[in-house]
């Protein structure tokens, strides 16, 4: 059964309440990104196929599926197995789930606390246990009893994913060889997450490759020889980049996570591949206000942390900013570049200082705060900008 065919008949199932109760969600992280949808469509299928072939597990997309159309790469991977948007499940059904199942088995992949506001109700009202992770992110010490609980640092999650079902069933290679596809849905976040096996790779993401490329050996699809893997990787880097047409808005709400830290500062972080003096370069001041302000209350949040990462094109230095946004009088936001300055190595030679400046003379006032710093410890991405920012928000 193809990945494609178990999302009908999930669809199917779900739509005359077939599935047994409490239902079964996956679920990867809040910026959606190709790592967090494929570990989960991937874990919810081969859960079903190797484990437990009399319950359906849903896999769901931690955002509005309004938010859906700007993950370009996403969608392309996608079309390729025409799994459609129809059959995907995003936070909106989530609350249809609870009330067909009154209560949610759920798994977490690609993050292991608790992402989304729904999510974080239903957990907080007694209604989700948290029954497996598997993760690559830093372990939050959370749901110690989870079975299978498997959080270590790899290139990509969508290779943990893989090495815990490859272990299953042991090595089993006959399965993967009649099962194609889902190897074929694998390996895009693999080369996307490891910049094309160039970066943060480890070793179970060299040893995942080498199976997956021994497996599509000889397929009639694209990944025959190297430079078919290169050009899919490009390809997907492409549309994974294309925010052409967006608004500001979107673009931070392309790649974005959200979390409430323990004295309850409710922070966004949304992690854009342009600079800031890029932003005031497509939008006008007022866009760029609106569209901040417009961000702190539709996701109900106090702060809104922006990290960019860019390449320079007159230096090609490779270079990242940490900007924050904030309304009314706060000395805690205030002060907050102080206090993460030399973790993540700030100063204030930015890239484009004038645009940078002109942007921020008009925007700041007594009401609205917008910070932008260099940050010269650029091997800090948003994975681990997050854990210090509530370190210190949490003193």
């Amino acid at each position: 059964m193809s990945v494609r065919s178990y999302l009908v008949k999930l669809k199917q199932a779900l739509h005359s309440q077939a599935p047994k109760t409490p239902y079964r969600v996956v679920t990867g992280n809040q910026s959606a990104d190709m790592d967090s949808v494929v570990s989960a469509i991937t874990f919810a299928y081969l859960t079903y196929t190797l484990k437990t072939p009399d319950q359906f597990m849903i896999p769901l997309i931690n955002i509005p599926r309004a938010d859906f159309v700007l993950r370009r790469d996403i969608n392309k991977l996608l079309q390729y197995h025409d799994i459609s948007e129809d059959l995907l499940y995003f936070v909106e059904d989530y609350e249809k789930f609870l009330k067909e199942s009154t209560s949610i088995e759920l798994s977490l992949v690609d993050h292991n606390g608790l992402q989304g506001v729904e999510i974080n109700k239903s957990f907080d009202a007694g209604l989700v246990n948290v029954e497996a992770i598997i993760d690559h992110h830093a372990d939050e010490g959370m749901f110690q009893n989870a079975n299978p609980r498997v959080i270590r640092t790899c290139g990509s999650n969508s290779t943990l994913v893989f090495q815990y079902f490859h272990k299953l069933i042991a090595g089993d290679e006959s399965f993967w060889k009649t099962n194609k596809d889902v190897i074929e849905l694998l390996i895009a976040p693999l080369l996307i997450d490891t910049t094309n096996m160039t970066q943060k790779v480890e070793d179970p993401d060299v040893k995942a490759l080498e199976f997956y490329k021994k497996i599509l050996d000889g397929d009639t699809v694209s990944f025959t020889t190297q430079s078919s893997y290169d050009d899919f990787y490009r390809t997907l880097k492409t549309a994974k980049k294309d925010i052409s047409g967006f608004s500001f808005a979107e673009i931070l709400r392309k790649d974005y996570k959200q979390f409430k830290f323990i004295h309850e500062d409710r922070v966004g972080f949304s992690s854009i591949g342009k600079p800031l003096s890029w932003v005031t370069s497509k939008f006008s001041v007022e866009d760029i206000k609106k569209d901040l302000a417009k961000t702190l209350e539709t996701n109900q949040i106090d702060l809104l942390v922006i990290t960019s990462s860019f390449t320079q094109k007159e230096t090609g230095i490779y270079t990242r900013e940490f900007c924050y946004y904030y309304e009314g009088e706060n000395v805690r936001y205030a002060d907050l570049y102080q206090l993460v300055w030399k973790q993540l190595e700030l100063s204030t030679d930015l890239y484009k200082s004038d645009a940078i400046s002109s942007l921020t003379n008009a925007i700041n006032s007594k009401e609205a705060h917008l910070k932008i710093f260099n940050q010269k410890k650029v091997t800090a991405t948003r994975k681990q900008v997050v854990p210090i920012v509530k370190e210190v928000l949490e003193r």
